[in-house]
């Protein structure tokens, strides 16, 4: 008998990779759950059993084990003698009370966006949008009329505008600027962190009275009240004069071209020529860095949540160039892309009357 592996018959690393990518929903699904059931903060002191975890998160001890022994082989938990499991420190970052917490995010991405996910086929052929088919209306609709998804929503943004503002406020100097005005500027937190680095500055918060509300709390909490105001109104309108630069952090991203103009508009007509505007935007990175880069992934993904949520007319992750023609459109000149540590970038333009000047 002939006992020969036939080579042909061996995965090659290229199949295992793709075979892994093509079950990436279990293990998305796997840390979900995980989350869901706050794993990491029950193990966050020590090493449990399988039965300890089920019987403080209300599962089922038996298929819970299946689930921690799959963890184990992604990297998020580690396997003990005598039926035990702890935390890796991959897995630490699902405990719950960390700066650094993707928690809420692999919530997020489970119960509102998965579904969305799941109609890319629909998506990509038609053009049309997601989050209309799965929810029967536009996705911040949906949020709004369910305020515990809001809620998740807005914590899911706060945890990961901390890894997003913090390398963008490093790669500017905003200390030159005396007015700050934040447009779009959510709950505060970009705002709040220049601010703090910036003691004399003054700053300005623009954005729906709703979304105004809460940074103002927000500012308050911080401290900074005395020199920093939250302004409710709508940036299709107008936004407030008086600023030294205008920041739009991932604003645009919401938008197609000629609602992302419009803004950009009233941006450069509220300005003083010798202002700037500041773009904090993902920007789809060149050719060479497509591969093997988690900048490229974040940006690409993006991309893809943006058009599962808006269709084909929604929002957008752009290009420099595309970048460059919108300023272009209403009046600004691009002056810089500057990259960071994140995978945002920053792009600084200003009126295109100074340059002309």
């Amino acid at each position: 008998m002939d006992n020969s592996i036939d080579p042909a018959s061996i995965l090659s690393s290229s199949h295992r990779a793709l075979l892994q990518m093509a079950y990436g929903a279990q293990t998305s699904q796997a840390i979900y759950v995980a989350a869901k059931l706050g794993i990491a903060d029950l193990l966050k002191d020590r090493s449990r059993s399988a039965v300890e975890i089920a019987d403080v998160s209300g599962a089922n001890a038996s298929t819970l084990r299946r689930l921690l022994r799959f963890l184990v082989c992604r990297g998020v938990c580690a396997e003990l003698p005598g039926d035990r499991f702890s935390l890796t420190e991959l897995g630490q970052l699902l405990q719950s009370d960390r700066s650094d917490s993707i928690r809420h995010r692999a919530i997020f991405n489970a119960e509102v966006l998965f579904p969305l996910w799941g109609e890319l086929l629909q998506t990509i052929t038609t053009g049309a949008s997601a989050a209309q088919r799965v929810f029967g209306m536009p996705l911040y609709e949906h949020l709004a009329q369910h305020p515990e998804i809001r809620a998740l929503f807005d914590r899911t943004m706060a945890d990961g505008a901390r890894y997003r503002h913090g390398p963008a406020i490093a790669a500017y100097d905003f200390s030159q600027f005396r007015t700050i005005v934040d447009v779009g500027g959510s709950n505060g937190a970009l705002l709040i962190s220049i601010l703090k680095g910036c003691p004399h500055a003054q700053g300005m918060l623009f954005d729906l009275p709703a979304a105004a509300e809460r940074a103002r709390q927000n500012i308050e909490a911080a401290g900074l009240a005395d020199r920093c105001s939250a302004i409710g109104g709508n940036a299709f309108e107008r936004v407030p004069e008086g600023g030294n630069v205008y920041i739009l952090s991932n604003f645009l991203i919401d938008m197609d071209d000629t609602k992302a103009r419009t803004i950009l508009l009233h941006c450069h007509n509220a300005m003083a020529n010798d202002a700037r505007l500041l773009l904090i935007e993902w920007v789809i990175p060149p050719v060479e860095e497509k591969l093997d880069s988690y900048r490229s992934w974040d940006t690409t993904s993006m991309d893809l949540i943006m058009l599962s949520i808006g269709g084909a007319r929604g929002g957008r992750v752009r290009t420099a160039d595309e970048f460059r023609n919108l300023l272009e459109s209403a009046d600004f000149v691009p002056k810089q892309f500057i990259s960071t540590d994140a995978a945002v970038s920053l792009i600084e333009a200003v009126p295109k009357s100074v340059t002309a000047s």
